[in-house]
């Protein structure tokens, strides 16, 4: 190898190398965030007996939306079971007729209150309860942190039970709230073992958890 050719392949070797660490700084030194859940366009509900019906739009790219139905049971004490029934690929316009035909039959209108995210780690994949109770106590504090540095929300409780480690903030907006909430967990593998739930009152003292992470769930969200 000549001197030339040497010289040659330092110089692209540094070159590569700058190009990485530029990256990395521009990227904070992670790697990017999957989009995991779409922005909420709105909610509308319908309400018989026990038996909640939900119409959830979330914005999925500039040219799309995804409807989601699902069913809320509430009849079960401290929990309630969950049913996704569809989900339709549609465009801002079609959304826009579907939603007019929606709102002429969900019409029942929750409870003002404030804005609660019940963020529930699973116990699957934990050794032992103080495993959990640790990664419960260290997402809390990270995300605390970052939803007050954004004046989005903060932590008012958090508690290991049946469920597995619940943690509970107040947030004034939802979706840039659980997009920092999730990217928290996604950069800790959390986000496969995790449901997120919205407080939704019927009044000022009675209320359920709609799961909206993940968006299409079906089962049981035992909220002890």
């Amino acid at each position: 190898m000549t001197f030339k050719e040497l010289t040659l392949r330092l110089l692209i070797l540094f070159g590569l190398t700058g190009c990485n660490q530029t990256s990395d700084k521009q990227t904070g030194g992670k790697t990017g965030n999957v989009l995991l859940a779409g922005k909420e366009v709105f909610s509308l509900y319908k309400k018989v007996d026990t038996l909640i019906y939900v119409a959830r739009a979330l914005k999925t790219s500039s040219d799309t939306v995804d409807l989601h139905l699902y069913e809320v049971n509430t009849s079960i004490a401290e929990g309630a079971t969950q049913k996704f029934v569809s989900v339709a690929h549609l465009t801002p316009q079609q959304l826009d007729s579907r939603k007019s035909e929606l709102q002429s039959e969900y019409t029942w209108t929750p409870s003002k209150g404030n804005e609660i995210l019940f963020v529930q780690i699973q116990p699957t994949n934990f050794k032992d309860e103080m495993q959990l109770l640790d990664k419960r106590q260290e997402i809390e504090t990270i995300t605390s942190k970052a939803l007050q540095d954004k004046k989005l929300g903060e932590w008012f409780a958090g508690d290991l039970g049946p469920g597995g480690g619940n943690i509970l903030y107040r947030v004034n907006d939802i979706n840039r709230s659980i997009e920092i909430i999730l990217n928290i967990l996604q950069q800790n593998r959390l986000e496969t073992n995790v449901l997120i739930g919205r407080r939704v009152l019927i009044d000022k003292v009675d209320w359920f958890y709609e799961v909206i992470y993940p968006t299409k769930y079906s089962g049981n969200f035992n909220t002890m």
